[in-house]
C-alpha cells in the first residue's frame, strides 16, 4: 500500500542480508564470505512529476498527498540469472522509511539484479511478461490515496553493488490522473473516464529486460473506472479521485467524466485533454461543470453499482 506527494523520496533501508545454506536459485544469490555479500540495500522511488504545468519536484506537493510503504508491500527481485526473490516490508504503521525482511538472501557483489512491485507471487514468473492489470481501483474517502500502490507498477534497470551497497531506483510506468470532482450532495460509489474508442489498457505485460521497459496492452477497454467508497457529501463540494493508467494519448479527444450516486443517478462531465498521458506523471482533470442525464443517455448499465459490466460510448 502505498501514498504519494510530489516529492522525490528515498528509501534509505538498510538489510543485513546474511547468507544462508538454503540459496540455491541461482548464481547471485548463492552461500558467499562475507567479503562477498551485500550489506545494504537502498530503494529510490521518484514522485509522480506535474505533467500539466511542469513544476519541479520542490514546488509540488500542495495537496499534501504523502508517500508511505505499508506493512506487507513486497518487491521482486532477479538476479542476472535464477529466479526471483522477494522482500516484504515489516510490521508496524505506515511510514515513509521501511525495513525489508529479506528472508536470509544475501546479494552478491558486481551481479546485477532487476526489481519491480508490485510483487506477483509466482516464483518462477518470467521476467520478461511481468503481468499488470488496471481492473478493480477502489478509492476509499474524499483523501485516501493508499488504493494507488498496488496499480503504480515499477521496474528498475539492471543494477550491481559497489563497496558493499546496492542501491535500486525505480520508474513508473503508469501515469496518474487526479479527477477533481464538484459533485452535488449525495453518496457517490463509482467514477468512470470514457473515451469514444478502446484507448485505455485494461491488462498488459512489460518485460524487465526491456532497454526501456514499457506497457504492452493485451486487452483495452473505452473505459477506465474505480469504485468510490465512504464518499458522501451533504452539499455540492470538490473532492479528488486518483486513477492509475497506462500511458494513453487522449490530446484533442473529449472524453467523459462520469459519477454515479447511491441513487443511481448518472452525472457527466466533458473534456478534452490538451496532452497525452505519459508514464511517471501526475495530470489533473477538473470537472466543475456535471450534468445528470438519465440512464437511457448514460455510460451505465443497469447493474453497474452491482459490479456489473459497463458500456457505453462518449457519443
Amino acid at each position: 500500500m502505498l501514498k504519494y506527494n510530489n516529492l522525490f523520496i528515498i528509501l534509505g533501508v538498510v538489510l543485513l542480508l546474511f547468507s544462508c545454506s538454503k540459496m540455491t536459485q541461482g548464481e547471485n544469490l548463492e552461500e558467499k564470505s562475507d567479503s562477498d555479500i551485500v550489506k545494504t540495500v537502498s530503494f529510490v522511488v521518484p514522485s509522480f512529476v506535474d505533467g500539466d504545468i511542469g513544476l519541479t519536484k520542490t514546488q509540488l506537493g500542495s495537496d499534501g498527498v504523502s508517500f508511505y510503504w505499508s506493512p506487507n508491500d513486497t518487491v521482486g527481485i532477479y538476479p542476472s540469472s535464477g529466479s526471483q526473490v522477494y522482500f516484504v516490508v515489516e510490521g508496524g504503521e505506515p511510514a515513509k522509511y521501511a525495513t525489508f525482511d529479506g528472508g536470509g538472501w544475501s546479494f552478491k557483489l558486481n551481479a546485477e539484479y532487476y526489481s519491480y512491485y508490485p510483487f506477483i507471487g509466482n516464483m518462477y514468473l518470467n521476467r520478461e511478461h511481468i503481468p499488470v492489470s488496471y481492473v478493480g481501483q477502489k478509492q476509499i474517502g474524499t483523501t485516501s490515496t493508499s488504493h494507488i500502490g498496488p496499480f503504480d507498477f515499477m521496474y528498475t534497470a539492471a543494477t550491481s553493488s559497489s563497496s558493499g551497497s546496492l542501491q535500486f531506483e525505480y520508474s513508473h510506468l503508469s501515469a496518474l490522473i487526479n479527477v477533481k470532482a464538484t459533485l452535488p450532495a449525495g453518496t457517490y460509489t463509482k467514477l468512470a473516464i470514457t473515451a469514444p474508442s478502446d484507448a485505455f489498457t485494461t491488462t498488459g505485460y512489460f518485460s524487465l529486460l526491456s532497454s526501456s521497459p514499457a506497457i504492452v496492452a493485451t486487452e483495452h477497454s473505452n473505459q477506465i473506472v474505480i469504485d468510490l467508497e465512504s464518499i458522501t457529501l451533504s452539499a455540492q463540494t470538490m473532492f479528488n479521485v486518483y486513477l492509475l493508467c497506462a500511458p494513453v494519448d487522449l490530446q484533442g479527444v473529449e472524453i467523459t467524466v462520469s459519477a454515479l450516486n447511491s441513487q443511481r443517478k448518472e452525472y457527466q462531465c466533458k473534456k478534452t485533454p490538451s496532452k497525452a498521458y505519459l508514464a511517471g506523471k501526475r495530470y489533473g482533470l477538473s470537472c466543475d461543470s456535471f450534468t445528470e442525464v438519465p440512464q437511457s443517455m448514460g455510460l451505465i448499465i443497469d447493474d453497474w453499482g452491482d459490479g456489473g459490466d459497463i458500456g457505453g460510448d462518449a457519443d
